[in-house]
């Protein structure tokens, strides 16, 4: 989506027949984008023509306001035609990347959550070349989302021997948040130095309360024959050096929340039998 700034946009047009011909509805609104430096939220809307005549969504212009305080403005046109045919309805996906380095001048320092609303005008040009425009405002509230935090336990050595070797890996999730996060899905990749070597679903109970931790056992064996000399030197040292990355899927207060996580650090070795 390209960022255009248009001149149609200073010219104040009126509310005309195409805010009766069309009419914009939120559908559904979600957080679809989490990162550590901030999340997207999608706003999934309706433009309804009820009219016999086609229109072309030619520009948009809106406001994001944070907490009633004003965040950015921005005016926009499509990158490719959107076309609404007369008597149908067009999906629009409507996206507001909010970074969190920017919010503390709107948000109280400790906030956990803040509200977002947007304010706009849909320019539409008529068959006739006729520019109208179409008002629409959009709502919703967010999390400052604290991702949560991996701690890896020392490794339990059971055997380990020039051929081989069995042992445990550990590895604990906390959450920071103030509410729930019901992990139902999680996905990790784990490393052995630089060579993969697990991959695969975690089942059980994954859910974490309010500053709750969780523990996670992976209990794998190695055949240094087929899988390299490598792994075996890595187990040897005194820190062994492991790569952690997950792929979370959580419902909450929230809704469905989607992340990444990735840890890297070494760890002590602990024989057990």
């Amino acid at each position: 989506m390209a960022v255009l700034y248009l001149l149609v946009m200073l010219v104040k047009l009126p509310v005309s027949a195409a805010a009766r011909n069309l009419t914009i509805s939120l559908q559904d609104k979600k957080i679809s984008e989490l990162k550590p430096e901030g999340l997207t939220l999608s706003f999934y809307s309706a433009i309804k023509n009820n009219s016999d005549r086609n229109y072309v969504l030619a520009s948009y212009s809106y406001r994001v306001l944070v907490n009633s305080q004003n965040f950015f403005e921005q005016q926009v046109s499509p990158e490719e035609q959107v076309t609404i045919p007369a008597r149908q309805v067009v999906s629009l996906h409507f996206p507001v990347k909010i970074s969190y380095q920017y919010l503390t001048a709107v948000l109280p320092e400790g906030r956990k959550q803040a509200s977002c609303l947007v304010t706009g005008d849909m320019y539409f040009r008529s068959e006739k070349n006729k520019m109208d425009k179409v008002p629409f405002t959009f709502s919703m509230d967010f999390p400052i989302f604290e991702f949560p935090e991996i701690t890896f336990l020392p490794l339990a050595v059971k055997d380990l021997t020039l051929g081989g070797a069995e042992f445990t890996f550990s590895f604990q999730l906390k959450n920071p948040n103030p509410y729930d996060l019901l992990i139902k899905d999680l996905r990790v990749k784990l490393h052995l130095g630089d060579r993969p070597i697990y991959e695969g679903s975690l089942q059980g109970d994954k859910a974490l309360e309010p500053g709750g931790i969780r523990t996670f056992k992976l209990p794998l064996m190695l055949d240094f024959f087929e899988m390299g000399r490598e792994l075996r030197d890595n187990l040897e040292r005194e820190l062994v050096p492991f790569v952690l990355k997950a792929e979370v899927g959580a419902d909450s207060a929230w809704g469905w929340l989607a992340f990444n996580l990735e840890k890297s650090d070494t760890v002590k070795k602990e024989k057990v039998r």
